[in-house]
């Protein structure tokens, strides 16, 4: 039995914590929020857990596992203290809202006997692992062109809350360490330089404040990436108006993901994966034959589901059960924050930007 402490309990959290209450090899011991009603709420949903607003009680002998949710600029002293104390810990993206913060993490982490991971959740969905091994594959040609847009209204409405003198930590920029883009793009950056195998080695990037006034940070970025292939990574994020898309471009076929609806080619035959059908085909294009694209309603899997074997939560906790490592490590994420560190460098100097 794998004793747990559930740290930080609002917003996503709540989508998750079925996880750890459906698991019968689980045991949720506590459930802590500096939000006294988060944490009831979240206890009282599992049988026998009970709630806290006290850090200190994840750190209690009887406790394995410490799955750190909370505010971006609590990471830190919580997870080297949930790591100092011998735990093991997930914690949820960004590592932390700076690289000092981030590296120092990373090298707890490294030091520690225990699992020590990064939560990721769109590695949850079997469509990114499908996507990965047709880029390995080589089903896309050579990788020219990657896109992403992540965009959501949630910043208006803390932006609101905020000027009715009700703060939230995404306003400020120290404890959330910027605004839309480290919330949201990090996702891809990190999905895109695990497809691919590339790496992001100069950035330029803008960013805006437009709609958001209550919030320190931007609620509008976009961000120019060169890879150390050569190919090209735009990003998109906002916290003043909707969408999401995920694509990318290669010389013999196209990945496009948006709205829960798949458009693919490839010009290298049929693939089959995880949850992708293709069946191939070939079309006359411009300068030769074309994949026939497809089209396919692929929804993602709820963020509680147990039977789905990606589910990272359920990856962690089989890791810890197992004594492997976790499936995404934290330094992995330390990598993602040096390019979103570069990219707000780069909004705020007016040019391009290495990428150590």
């Amino acid at each position: 039995m794998i004793h747990i402490s559930f740290v930080g309990c609002g917003g996503m959290a709540a989508h998750y914590l079925g996880v750890y209450r459906d698991l019968p090899w689980v045991r949720v011991v506590n459930c802590i929020d500096a939000l006294p009603e988060a944490a009831q709420q979240a206890a009282a949903t599992i049988p026998g857990a009970l709630a806290s607003t006290d850090f200190s009680d994840a750190l209690r002998p009887e406790i394995d596992s410490v799955i750190i949710s909370s505010p971006n600029h609590l990471h830190y002293p919580q997870a080297i203290a949930a790591i100092g104390a011998g735990k093991h810990v997930l914690l949820q993206k960004p590592v932390a809202p700076n690289m000092a913060e981030a590296q120092a993490i990373a090298d707890a982490a490294a030091l520690s006997p225990r699992t020590c991971g990064l939560y990721m959740s769109y590695f949850d969905q079997p469509l990114i692992h499908d996507l990965r091994d047709m880029v390995r594959e080589g089903r896309l040609g050579e990788i020219v062109h990657c896109y992403a847009r992540l965009m959501h209204k949630g910043g208006m409405m803390w932006s609101r809350q905020a000027l009715e003198g009700h703060g939230n930590w995404r306003g400020s920029v120290a404890q959330t360490g910027g605004g839309c883009f480290i919330q949201l793009a990090v996702h891809y950056i990190h999905i895109f330089e695990w497809a691919t195998g590339a790496r992001v080695t100069r950035a330029s990037a803008f960013t805006r404040n437009l709609h958001c006034p209550g919030l320190e940070g931007e609620d509008l970025a976009t961000a120019i990436c060169e890879l150390d292939t050569g190919a090209m990574l735009t990003l998109d994020a906002a916290w003043c108006t909707n969408g999401e898309e995920l694509s990318l471009h290669g010389t013999q076929g196209r990945f496009t993901y948006r709205d829960q609806k798949l458009a693919l080619c490839s010009s290298l035959g049929p693939f089959t994966g995880r949850v992708v059908q293709y069946t191939g085909g070939l079309v006359p294009q411009f300068g030769g034959f074309w994949g026939e694209e497809q089209q396919a309603e692929i929804k993602p899997p709820a963020f509680a589901d147990i039977a789905n074997p990606l589910n990272q939560h359920l990856q962690f906790l089989e890791a810890v059960r197992d004594g492997r490592p976790a499936p995404v490590s934290i330094a992995s994420g330390v990598r993602d924050l040096r390019v979103v560190t570069a990219i707000y460098e780069s909004a705020r100097t007016g040019r391009a930007v290495e990428c150590a």
